[in-house]
């Protein structure tokens, strides 16, 4: 049986690769600690988790761009290219996020890849991170999901909340031989694999390239000498349904989601 692909993504420094390496149960992900900045590569990372064959996808921080509002564009193109490339489809994507933040390029990313780029047809689960000094991290989601639902961020609750309130850092080493944050680690581990083992898709969904232009043909006709009549057939270029839900979605104009499509359709 073909491996199902499981993608995580979100901003660099959110603690994707931690998350992958607490899923795997050993540090194989490089973090972004490791290497300044990081590439724009997504990376594969086979395992079997309770039976399943998976592959978890690190993929490239979509972190804000200079102006702060919207997403390195570099990062998105990365990302959409792997999703389109997935000859096995995709059966999870997994939004990692730090508490407490919550931006607008968050929910932007949020709305691409699982409205605009998935059509709704892939499950979404959201990964809380940095939670480690809360008295208790499943209080977190209780205190702040009205401040994702506003943002129109919905996880998956297919199976339980979709979400799951972790720390993926055991924390300093003390002398007695345990992390300071053990125990809040093997909880997390094991909320996160429940997440991913719930909620992933076991026939999973082929994404199909965005519809962001239209090719339309028209035709006329011109009568020249003789009464002989020529049809002339031109080519134009419009925009595609891709366009305007991501103009919708993203709240811009259409001028600036043409200009967005046309970096997303050159992948």
């Amino acid at each position: 049986m073909t491996p199902r692909n499981i993608v995580f993504f979100g901003e660099s420094g959110h603690g994707k690769s931690s998350v992958i390496n607490m899923v795997l149960g050993y540090d194989k992900a490089k973090t972004s600690s490791d290497a300044m900045g990081c590439t724009f590569r997504s990376t594969p990372y086979p395992h079997q988790l309770s039976g399943h064959d998976l592959v978890l996808w690190d993929t490239a921080g979509l972190n804000e761009g200079d102006q702060g509002t919207v997403t390195d564009m570099k990062a998105v193109v990365s990302l959409y290219s792997l999703l389109k490339s997935l000859e096995g489809g995709v059966s999870l994507l997994v939004f990692c996020i730090r508490a407490p933040r919550i931006n607008d390029a968050a929910h932007k990313n949020w709305k691409l890849f699982r409205e605009v780029i998935c059509q709704k047809q892939v499950p979404i689960v959201m990964a809380v991170t940095h939670l480690e000094n809360e008295d208790s991290m499943d209080d977190w989601w209780k205190e702040n999901e009205n401040r994702f639902r506003a943002y129109e961020m919905n996880p998956c609750k297919d199976h339980g909340s979709g979400v799951a309130c972790i720390t993926a850092s055991k924390g300093k080493l003390r002398k007695g031989g345990r992390h300071a944050f053990q125990d809040e680690y093997n909880e997390s581990q094991d909320k996160i694999r429940s997440l991913v083992v719930d909620n992933h898709l076991r026939v999973p969904w082929r994404v199909q390239p965005v519809e962001w232009f239209q090719t339309v043909v028209s035709t006329s006709t011109k009568t020249g000498w003789c009464g002989k009549v020529e049809v002339i057939r031109e080519k134009h270029t419009v925009n595609g349904r891709g366009i305007y839900e991501l103009a919708s979605r993203w709240g811009i104009s259409v001028s600036e989601a043409e200009k967005l499509a046309r970096i997303l359709e050159g992948c």
